[in-house]
């Protein structure tokens, strides 16, 4: 389901473009391209919860960790830029990307506590991570202004974007119990922790000619989201499934975007390109659904998730 979204956006992005060339835009249209990159992506997960929603009963009940994620990524990115004879050095950029990443390797943590500060802990597993993936969809548009005889652009943007990370839990080793023979292997582990933030977004791209062929980009973006998540503890009896709980948080995420672009063609180009996010919730609500049909609130502590990545990105010019 999550690639046929990223197949829907890259064709709608390639539409976009070939429409805008053709009809409406024909009198307007200054420069459109469109980016097919693919490359390795890295990125950790991390949540915790208290005994009740007051924060307190400990401070910290329990933490999972996912940690050294691995990702292969592919990505799509198109832009257009309109504008007027009138007006050269003013344009209109509109920009769209989806990216898609499969969760190649990683490993989870999942930790239990009796006191307050993470002490007392009576209960941890260390588990296999790998599996499921990630999502990142984007729409954009702004101002542009070209300085220095168009060698340096700068658009200012405002956004609205969507991402997810769908997590497994497999392969588990209890490492810490109450009860000793509950020690080693968990014979069927199969749990999921699937994410999912949106909201608008404000940032500014630049695009730094540094000489005939050879272009430094750079992007930078402030994200306001609304969070949410679903998990299925599989091996849990007294909780309900497929939805043993969920997560609502507001949250915030800084994203970051440095490339090194060569013109190879008059109409193709190469981009070496390097991606950074942060995101993080404040406090929020999570609801236990028990088996039996009752329910439980108590507070998110918090949820952050940070990734990086490395692509090289193939790209025409219209």
């Amino acid at each position: 389901m999550k690639i046929k979204y990223c197949i829907a956006l890259m064709c709608l992005l390639g539409l976009s473009i070939g429409y805008g060339i053709d009809h409406a835009y024909a009198g307007l249209f200054q420069q459109a391209t469109l980016q097919l990159g693919s490359g390795y992506r890295s990125g950790e997960l991390d949540w915790n919860i208290a005994g009740d929603s007051s924060g307190s009963n400990p401070d910290v009940l329990s933490e999972l960790e996912w940690k050294e994620l691995e990702l292969f990524q592919t990505e799509a990115e198109g832009r257009i830029w309109l504008g007027s004879a009138s007006w050269p050095d003013l344009s209109l950029c509109i920009k769209g990307s989806a990216a898609y990443g499969w969760i190649v390797d990683g490993s989870n943590r999942d930790s239990d506590y009796a006191g307050d500060h993470r002490t007392l802990e009576f209960s941890r597993s260390e588990n296999n991570g790998d599996g499921g993936n990630v999502l990142d969809l984007s729409i954009a548009a702004g101002p542009q202004f070209n300085l220095w005889q168009g060698k340096l652009a700068i658009a200012l943007l405002a956004g609205w974007s969507y991402h997810e990370q769908n997590l497994e839990i497999s392969d588990g080793q209890q490492t810490i119990a109450t009860d000793p023979d509950a020690l080693g292997p968990i014979p069927g582990l199969d749990s999921s922790y699937d994410t999912k933030w949106w909201g608008p977004w404000l940032g500014t791209d630049l695009n730094w000619q540094l000489g005939e062929r050879v272009t430094l980009c750079g992007a930078f973006a402030w994200h306001f989201a609304d969070y949410e998540a679903k998990a299925d503890w599989n091996l849990r009896d007294d909780l309900d499934h497929p939805v043993s709980f969920r997560h609502y948080a507001n949250g915030r995420g800084l994203t970051l975007g440095l490339g090194l672009e060569y013109q190879l063609s008059s109409v193709w180009l190469l981009e070496l390109s390097y991606d950074y996010q942060n995101w993080q919730t404040d406090d929020g609500n999570s609801y236990s659904y028990a088996a039996d049909g009752g329910s439980s609130r108590t507070r998110l502590n918090e949820v952050n998730w940070r990734s990086q990545s490395v692509l090289l990105n193939l790209g025409y010019r219209f």
